[in-house]
């Protein structure tokens, strides 16, 4: 059970230059999951692969759920973190074979970011150049690698991070998925705490909004919604040139009266 109280919420738009919104967003507060997607390829392409990302993501999820509430034994659990991985390889397998189905989806790919609640942890699965943040006691700080070619510079000191963003190649990904029959995919865990609050965003958000701008939307909002709406309305305020989406989990501790109604759930669940 998850300790914390989370609060979800998401939002997503095309801008206010792209005809068509390739981004997909999912939030499943039952599976405690939240999905961040931005497709790429021609014809339809990119959206069709963004939608697959995450509605797959869920399926398989949801189908690990089932069949380990059929065996409840000790050896048939599997980790959230395990089953977040293995759900988005399969996605990756889905979208990949799909494109070779279909010639005008020939190279469509996506990025996804995701993350699964699971007592007092959250896990994450990432690929590409959507982001994961971690907001914390005024700080934010990114917890996932963008998989781009500048990024990819900076890490290895070739470039400063303000050169990458400037950069007219800062969009060529070095991983997405789909765009092969196997591909890494980033996983990791972090612990969270009441107050924390963690955002999933494409990069229409935050290469229109910079991150001092995000973390006082973060610091000043009261809700998960209004933190949406705030963030999504900086990136149209400045220009938004790409598809925008943002999917927020922040994270309180619950009351006395909550805490009794939980044990009581629990303890009429457990003499059925």
């Amino acid at each position: 059970m998850f300790s914390l109280l989370p609060e979800f919420s998401y939002l997503t738009d095309k801008g206010k230059v792209r005809e068509n919104n390739e981004d997909s967003v999912l939030v499943d507060e039952e599976l405690g999951l939240a999905a961040v997607a931005d497709g790429m390829g021609g014809h339809s392409a990119g959206e069709l692969a963004s939608s697959m990302a995450v509605r797959m993501l869920k399926e398989n999820i949801k189908s690990i759920a089932r069949s380990e509430a059929a065996n409840k034994t000790a050896e048939g659990h599997i980790s959230p973190a395990n089953i977040l991985h293995f759900a988005a390889t399969q996605a990756n397998t889905s979208i990949y074979e799909t494109s070779l189905r279909q010639s005008d989806k020939k190279g469509m790919g996506t990025t996804l970011s995701a993350v699964l609640l699971g007592a007092d942890k959250a896990s994450i699965v990432h690929i590409g150049d959507s982001r994961v943040y971690l907001f914390r006691e005024g700080k934010l700080v990114q917890l996932t690698n963008d998989h781009s070619l500048v990024m990819e510079q900076v890490r290895k000191g070739l470039m400063t991070k303000e050169e990458a963003e400037m950069s007219t190649m800062q969009n060529i990904l070095t991983r997405a998925l789909g765009i092969h029959k196997t591909m890494k995919i980033d996983v990791g865990e972090v612990t969270v705490r009441a107050g924390d609050v963690l955002l999933l965003c494409s990069d229409g958000l935050f290469k229109v909004v910079k991150e001092p701008v995000i973390r006082s939307v973060l610091a000043a909002s009261s809700s998960a919604l209004l933190m949406c709406k705030m963030l999504v309305g900086h990136a149209l305020q400045g220009g938004g040139p790409d598809n925008v989406t943002v999917a927020v989990v922040k994270f309180s501790a619950p009351t006395l009266l909550q805490k009794a109604a939980g044990y009581l759930r629990s303890a009429l669940a457990g003499g059925a």
